[in-house]
């Protein structure tokens, strides 16, 4: 197998692995908040340990400047506390497909306050994305489940804004360990708030996906990175929502409507295009 069919294969793994998140937060009966926070705190050692071996501890141990490291740590936590609750309101289907506008919503915080360049595919995508969530909504009026889910695309949107500027000082392994810790803290209060018990199938469910649906993906996605570029591999990522609607109908009996699957494909296809130059 040749470096790019490895690549390749390395990052369809990790997009399947993501996009069976929504089934192990669904299974494993915790809030929201708490199951962020075990996935989290069980994903911690192991990207801490790939940080660490990836830049050195000098350079994870360099925190200046820290707070885009803060904002987009506690925009980690934030969009996935939002986009686990959102399950409870609406289907897979609806939450991951207006979920994903979170890119473009990247695209447009870069194009206002980093002053990069607005071309004519970022218009169209922030279009198709706009739509996109509409259609797959079924309506201009958003259900609860679909508000959550569009706030979860929209601390999505700011995680990998604040994640850019983050990367301009501080190597991307480090970044992703001091979001991960940060978020540690940030979703701790839930553990308080809600009111939860943590059975052995929670408990193994969450350290499944701390292990296998953070670190080793997350590993996979940078072992990637180093075969194929970062535009085919950001045009991958939206197979995400392809392997959790799949998912959500062969485990949930989600079967997708017309609105759902034009919905996705209007918003992946913004994805790509924003992409273009």
């Amino acid at each position: 197998m040749n470096k790019e069919k490895k690549g390749l294969f390395e990052m369809i793994g990790a997009t399947f692995i993501w996009g069976s998140t929504p089934l192990m937060s669904i299974y494993s009966n915790l809030p929201s908040g708490v199951f962020v926070f075990f996935r989290v705190l069980f994903a911690f050692p192991f990207i801490l340990y790939f940080a660490i071996r990836r830049s050195g501890i000098k350079e994870f141990l360099k925190l200046r400047p820290f707070w885009p490291l803060l904002i987009s740590g506690m925009a980690l936590g934030v969009n996935w506390v939002f986009f686990f609750l959102s399950f409870n309101y609406t289907d897979v289907a609806t939450a991951v497909s207006i979920y994903y506008a979170g890119p473009v919503i990247s695209l447009i915080l870069a194009a206002v306050f980093l002053k990069e360049e607005i071309n004519i595919f970022i218009v169209i995508a922030v279009i198709l994305a706009f739509i996109g969530v509409i259609v797959s909504n079924g309506g201009v009026s958003l259900s609860k489940g679909a508000f959550i889910a569009l706030l979860a695309a929209i601390s999505y949107g700011m995680l990998g804004f604040f994640s850019k500027i983050a990367t301009m000082h501080h190597r991307p392994a480090a970044v992703t360990a001091w979001q991960i810790i940060i978020s540690l803290f940030i979703t701790a209060p839930f553990l308080f708030l809600s009111e939860w018990h943590l059975s052995i199938q929670g408990l193994i469910i969450a350290l499944i996906t701390g292990v296998v649906h953070t670190a080793l993906a997350l590993f996979l996605w940078y072992d990637a990175l180093n075969y194929i570029k970062v535009s085919v591999a950001s045009v991958l990522q939206y197979l995400d929502i392809v392997f959790a609607i799949i998912l959500a109908y062969l485990f949930l009996d989600q079967i997708p409507n017309v609105n759902q699957i034009t919905g996705a494909v209007l918003i992946s296809t913004a994805g790509v295009l924003a992409l273009k130059k």
